[in-house]
């Protein structure tokens, strides 16, 4: 894998957290995420478009998953040699339904998933769970569905773990997290329990949180705990936003006390030293 140099230091320029308008959300095609990957020396790109079973979601259904896949490995044969093109998802995930993201992997050629809770409860939590309940008792729902996520064993790195800070701080600034240090702490057991990697993810350095998810607390404690696969992703849904602050993170893993990074093959973790 070709790197660069940050700080005197080599580092692989890896985003496994991207996505293309197979999301409704996205902007921009596949190809065109790829011609940004490449103007910003990126070497390694994973699509992780949406898949949703929650009903409310504009996600549910939207993945047209052949299409998708089509698409994508016509991507990796027009930038091969350039770059490393993937395939992956970004599944969702609530306490009851662990057993419809079983049954849409089963069988599908991928080489990576992510989990991710978006919805508690059927509450958006990008804002419809703070309409329903107190800061505390949203915060309380949401790790319990994530801890849930962490214990399926399903997927094969954590999204975004504490993503509910990025929309309570626009009503609420900073969240308290240590407050829930011992629902954390169970998440990142569970995880190095089942080999699932944790995600260090970079849209909120985007946001006016202005900190990955999860910060860098929850880094060094997964360090302590063990903890030694991360994967790193942009999160970038345009293609302005591809490999956002990717060297950064790779950065501030290392300082922790990271030696390596890790990137999904066909659902195998790949360890790539940043030493």
């Amino acid at each position: 894998m070709v790197s660069m140099s940050i700080n005197g230091r080599t580092a692989p320029l890896v985003d496994s957290h991207v996505h293309s308008t197979f999301s409704p959300d996205a902007h921009d095609t596949i190809d065109a995420m790829c011609e940004s990957a490449a103007r910003a020396g990126l070497r390694e790109l994973c699509f992780t478009d949406h898949v949703d079973f929650e009903p409310r979601d504009e996600s549910h259904g939207y993945l047209q998953f052949d299409r998708y896949q089509s698409a994508v490995e016509q991507a990796a044969r027009k930038w091969e040699g350039v770059l490393g093109v993937g395939i992956g998802v970004e599944a969702d995930y609530q306490t009851w339904y662990g057993d419809r993201v079983e049954k849409f992997l089963s069988g599908r050629r991928l080489d990576f998933v992510l989990g991710s809770v978006h919805w508690v409860d059927s509450l958006s939590t990008t804002g419809e769970i703070f309409d329903r309940y107190e800061l505390t008792e949203a915060c309380r729902r949401y790790l319990e569905n994530v801890l849930g996520l962490a214990r399926s064993g399903l997927y094969d790195s954590l999204a975004h773990l504490d993503f509910i800070k990025r929309y309570a701080f626009e009503r609420y600034g900073k969240l308290p997290l240590e407050a829930f240090s011992d629902e954390i702490e169970a998440i990142l057991r569970a995880i190095i329990d089942r080999g699932t990697a944790l995600e260090v993810n970079t849209s909120g350095l985007r946001r006016p949180v202005h900190e990955t998810l999860p910060a860098v607390e929850t880094l060094r404690l997964y360090r302590r705990l063990g903890g030694e696969l991360l994967t790193i992703g942009s999160d970038a849904h345009r293609a302005s936003d591809v490999g956002f602050a990717i060297p950064y993170a790779i950065d501030l893993v290392r300082c922790v006390g990271f030696r390596y990074i890790t990137v999904f093959h066909y659902r195998q973790p790949k360890c790539v030293n940043i030493e």
